[in-house]
């Protein structure tokens, strides 16, 4: 197996140097989650790199299902991390460059740096009364091509950052039925509830804040409570 290399480009470093960008290995992600480095993914990444081509569109994709991948031995080895559960493999591509929000999930999620990536993540104990985040409460953590991260339940965080300019892939590991939509249900229920909590609640095990910039997703019903700078990365080439 490849080693990876998991320091920050001095780069990268050199483009952002009013953020602190930390290694994925360093002990601050340890809050966050662990680095995986007993799975192998060589066919996954293979098979997405065969799947998924980046385009020159300034925006990110999101596909929470992916059969392809699903098939691969190597994706259904993924469920032991969820205890057996089922799960869905799926993909946030594109090009993003800002934190514009966050969200979390009641389970762990394993994330795939296909491509070099940045992420955001915030911890839970920062969210104030399910209302507000201030966005300079979020880290920035690396992740090199190849790796594989479980990140905790509850964690704060959201589509990936290009580190390169051409942007950048990931894999999205969750149980079976996240991300889709509620039912009438359940939304019948949200809106019948008091419970503070589910006003975050925007898709199944997805509690979402917006920054006020993404009026898009303010209209589609997420609270607008990322609070503070809508932070910035500056890709390198």
């Amino acid at each position: 197996m490849q080693e990876l290399d998991f320091r920050v480009p001095q780069s990268l470093v050199a483009e952002n140097p009013t953020t602190m960008i930390l290694s994925a290995k360093s002990s601050r992600f340890k809050k966050y989650g662990r680095i995986v480095e007993s799975v192998v993914v060589d066919e996954l990444l293979q098979k997405t790199h065969e799947l998924i081509t980046l385009s020159d569109e300034e925006k990110t994709f999101y596909i929470p299902s992916i059969k392809e991948l699903e098939a691969l031995q190597q994706g259904k080895n993924l469920g032991l991390f969820f205890g057996g559960m089922d799960i869905e493999i799926g993909s946030c591509y594109g090009k993003n460059e800002r934190i514009n929000g966050a969200e979390y999930h009641k389970s762990s999620e394993l994330f795939i740096a296909v491509t070099d990536c940045l992420q955001f993540l915030s911890p839970y104990e920062e969210l104030d009364d399910f209302s507000s985040l201030n966005s300079c409460k979020a880290e920035v953590f690396f992740f090199p091509k190849g790796s594989v991260a479980l990140i905790e339940p509850n964690v704060l965080h959201l589509a990936p950052c290009s580190v390169h300019k051409k942007g950048f892939i990931s894999l999205i590991v969750l149980p079976q039925g996240t991300n889709l939509p509620l039912d009438a249900e359940d939304l019948a229920r949200k809106s019948n509830s008091d419970d503070p909590e589910l006003r975050l609640l925007y898709k199944k095990n997805k509690y979402m804040l917006a920054h006020q910039s993404r009026t898009h997703l303010i209209d589609d019903g997420v609270l607008d409570g990322l609070k503070g700078e809508n932070r910035h990365i500056n890709p390198i080439d």
